[in-house]
C-alpha cells in the first residue's frame, strides 16, 4: 500500500484519480478530500448515501485465551459487556490519563478481537499494544493494517446500498444488525467483515475487506446509485459530518495530554471495572474535577473557527477551539472547544479569535446535530 517513501496510498488510489478527486496528504496518506464540493457531498450523506475510502485506518488483531483480560487492562471501556459479534467505542491511555488514541473494539470470538485505530496513530498504537501484551501470557497481537481495505457507507439509504453485497444466506443476519454489531460475510469469494457503525451521525456501515476486492466492492456499491443516490465522499465532508455530530478527532479534540473525562467521553470510561492503564489518574481527576471540559459552540457573528484558535470571555483567554468549520446541516459555523473549568457555562457568549478579530459565539449543548445511527 506504500507509494514511494514519502506518502502512502490505498488500493483505491487509481479509482479516486479516475473520478478526478482532489487528493491531499492526510496523516501520511494521499487521500481524496473531495470529488465535487464538500457542501454537496455533506448534503448527499445526510439525505441519501455516500461511500468513503477509509482504508488508511489501522486494524490490529488481538487473539488468545487471555485476550479479553488484556483488553480490559488496556482500554477504558468494559470488555466484559461484549458478546460475539458486538463492538464498543473505547480508548487507550497513558498512566497519567492522557489519550494515546480512541478506537473501536470488536469481539469476533471469545478469543479474537479486532481493534480499529486511527490512521496517523497506527504505528504508535501498535507499538504500545505490543509492549503491553508482552506482560500477558496467551495473548498474541498482530498489525494487519496492510491486509485490509476499509469502506464506509453512510446515510439514510446505506442499508439498501450494502444489501446489494449480501448473499441470501447472510441477509437475515445483516437485517438484524444493531448499532456497533459486526458480522462475517463473503465479498467476491473473499472473507470480509461488516460493522454497523460510522463517523457521520447517520445510519451506516464500515466494511473490512481484502485489498484485492476493494475496487470490485466499491464499483458494486456505486452501481446502486439509481436506487440509493450513493456517491463518493471525501475527507472534507467526513470532517464536517463528524463535527456536527460532535465526534472527536484525534490530534484535534484529544491527544496525549487530554483525558477522556476532559474530552467528554466519560460515558465510555468505566472507572468501576478492574484496574486499567490510566485509571488511577482518572479517579484522582474525577475527584478533584477535570481542569478542562469540552464544549460545543456556534458562531453568532460571521466567521469560520478553526482548530487552535483562542477563546475569550470578558477579555480573558479561557480555552481553545479544537475543531471548527462550517456546519452545512445545522447552518452557520461552529465547532468544539476545550475550556478551563469554571470559566464558562452552557449558553454563555464567548469570543473566538479569528485571525486577530474576536467574533461572538455561543456555547451550546452537544451534539450540534442529533445522530441517527440507531435508526
Amino acid at each position: 500500500m506504500a507509494s514511494g517513501t514519502e506518502v502512502l496510498t490505498t488500493p483505491l488510489v487509481a479509482v479516486h484519480k479516475s473520478l478526478k478527486a482532489k487528493m491531499v496528504p492526510f496523516g501520511g496518506w494521499l487521500m481524496p478530500v473531495s470529488y465535487t464540493t464538500v457542501l454537496q457531498e455533506h448534503k448527499a450523506v445526510r439525505e441519501a448515501c455516500g461511500i468513503f475510502d477509509v482504508s488508511h485506518m489501522g486494524e490490529v488483531m488481538v487473539t488468545g485465551a487471555n485476550a479479553a483480560a488484556f483488553l480490559q487492562h488496556l482500554t477504558i471501556n468494559d470488555i466484559e459487556k461484549l458478546k460475539d459479534g458486538s463492538g464498543q467505542y473505547s480508548a487507550m491511555l497513558h498512566e497519567h490519563g492522557g489519550m494515546i488514541d480512541d478506537l473501536i473494539v470488536y469481539r469476533l470470538k471469545a478469543d479474537k478481537y479486532l481493534l480499529c485505530v486511527n490512521a496517523s496513530n497506527t504505528a504508535k498504537d501498535f507499538a504500545w499494544i505490543d509492549k503491553q501484551a508482552r506482560k500477558f501470557s496467551e495473548v498474541q497481537v498482530a498489525d494487519e493494517s496492510n491486509l485490509w481495505s476499509q469502506l464506509a457507507v453512510q446515510g439514510p439509504a446505506s442499508a439498501k446500498a450494502v444489501e446489494a453485497l449480501i448473499g441470501a444466506t447472510d441477509l437475515a443476519q445483516f437485517r438484524s444488525l444493531q448499532y456497533m454489531d459486526i458480522m462475517n460475510l463473503k465479498l467476491f469469494g473473499k472473507a470480509a467483515l461488516l460493522a454497523r457503525t460510522g463517523y457521520t451521525g447517520e445510519h451506516g456501515y464500515e466494511i473490512y475487506l481484502p485489498n484485492e476486492v476493494a475496487e470490485k466492492t466499491w464499483a458494486a456499491l456505486l452501481e446502486t446509485q439509481p436506487v440509493t443516490g450513493i456517491q463518493p465522499i471525501g475527507l472534507g465532508a467526513r470532517d464536517t459530518l463528524r463535527l456536527e455530530a460532535c465526534y472527536l478527532l484525534y490530534g484535534n479534540d484529544m491527544n496525549d495530554e487530554v483525558s477522556p473525562l476532559e474530552a467528554g467521553i466519560g460515558w465510555a470510561t468505566r472507572l468501576t471495572k478492574a484496574d486499567f492503564i490510566g485509571r488511577a489518574a482518572l479517579v484522582q481527576q474525577k475527584e478533584a474535577g477535570p481542569k478542562r471540559s469540552q464544549f460545543a459552540f456556534v458562531m453568532v457573528e460571521d466567521g469560520i473557527p478553526r482548530s487552535g484558535m483562542d477563546l475569550y470571555r470578558n477579555g480573558e483567554k479561557i480555552g481553545v477551539v479544537t475543531s471548527g468549520s462550517v456546519l452545512p446541516t445545522v447552518g452557520g459555523a461552529g465547532g468544539m472547544a476545550l475550556i478551563a473549568r469554571g470559566k464558562a457555562n452552557l449558553n454563555d457568549e464567548v469570543e473566538v479569535d479569528i485571525r486577530g478579530k474576536r467574533k461572538l459565539a455561543r456555547l451550546v449543548q452537544k451534539p450540534l446535530y442529533k445522530a441517527k445511527v440507531k435508526g
